[in-house]
């Protein structure tokens, strides 16, 4: 899955009305870093991603949702916070 696919899952989680869980967000993450090689190209994908999903609506109830998983597995690729 690539990084433009994956915002536009998240864009549509974003605008669901019905309630979203984590591991919709989980399940999205998994499949865009499962094409990555290695710890370094994860870390660097992960925080491409991250820097995508800013520009996404920050006011939807999910995106608190997709923030923790997000940083869940910047903590799991032993990336620092910042």
């Amino acid at each position: 899955m690539t990084r433009e696919e994956t915002l536009r899952v998240f864009e549509g989680l974003l605008a669901a009305e019905r309630p979203v869980n984590a591991g919709e967000a989980d399940a999205v993450i998994w499949a865009y870093l499962d094409a990555v090689e290695g710890l370094t190209g994860q870390r660097t994908a992960l925080a491409e991603l991250e820097r995508g999903v800013a520009g996404l609506d920050a006011g939807s109830a999910f995106m608190p949702i997709l923030l923790d998983t997000l940083e869940r597995h910047r903590a799991r690729l032993g990336e620092p916070q910042g």
